[in-house]
């Protein structure tokens, strides 16, 4: 059985707070941390792996086992040396993937050099979309349409034999495939099409249901 992904999440402010629930909410195992009590009661709703703590103290990290996560998030945001110094600890245990939150576009480069592998800016992008685009390797773009459906764009690492007709994932996963990229053109499907490695697939769903479709292609 595939290991399921694993996530750590730091700052548990309004953005981490909702990074966690989204994340929780698709199936994956999340540790959320934060120096404050009352924001680590709160995260507990939504995962039982909960930890009052401070990421700036390397220490801290290696005891609650950070290196053994796939993904890291760095929510701090409003903080930007507690950022800076976790972001350096993180990459220092050797996290390949590694999202950091800025309130400021100027440190989007100082992040880089540190080693974060995504930086997002609240404004512009919200923890919703984050934690859906992270959730898949190969999920290259978010759309939240409504409060329960969204819409991604799924890179595809492994092509299949079948048409659509005969994946039928409509009916198997309730998800919608409303339009393929391939080598840069866009087309609607046709029921006899089939997506070959290489193809973006555009599809309409749940989350949950999506994810499901991102692993059956990659």
């Amino acid at each position: 059985m595939k290991k399921k992904k694993s996530f750590i999440v730091i700052g548990l402010g309004r953005f981490g707070l909702a990074v966690v629930k989204t994340l929780s909410e698709l199936n994956v195992d999340v540790l959320a941390i934060d120096i404050k009590e009352e924001n680590v009661a709160k995260a507990s709703i939504y995962t039982e792996a909960c930890v009052i703590g401070d990421a700036t103290n390397i220490n801290v990290l290696k005891e609650i086992g950070a290196k053994d996560f796939d993904h890291a998030v760095v929510a701090i945001g409003n903080n930007l040396q507690a950022s800076i110094l976790s972001t350096i600890n993180l990459k220092e245990l050797g996290i390949k993937r590694i999202t950091v939150r800025i309130d400021d576009e100027l440190y989007k480069s100082v992040m880089e050099h540190l080693g974060a592998t995504e930086i997002v800016v609240p404004e512009e992008t919200s923890a919703i979309t984050i934690a859906n685009q992270i959730i898949g390797d190969n999920i290259l773009d978010f759309y939240q349409v409504t409060k329960e459906y969204c819409l991604m764009q799924i890179q595809i690492t492994k092509g299949s034999d079948k048409t659509l007709l005969e994946l039928n994932v409509r009916k198997k996963i309730d998800i919608n495939i409303i339009g393929i990229i391939r080598h840069d053109n866009f087309f609607i499907p046709k029921a006899q099409e089939k997506l070959l490695t290489g193809d973006i697939a555009i599809v309409v769903g749940t989350s949950p249901n999506i994810s499901k479709f991102e692993k059956m292609f990659n």
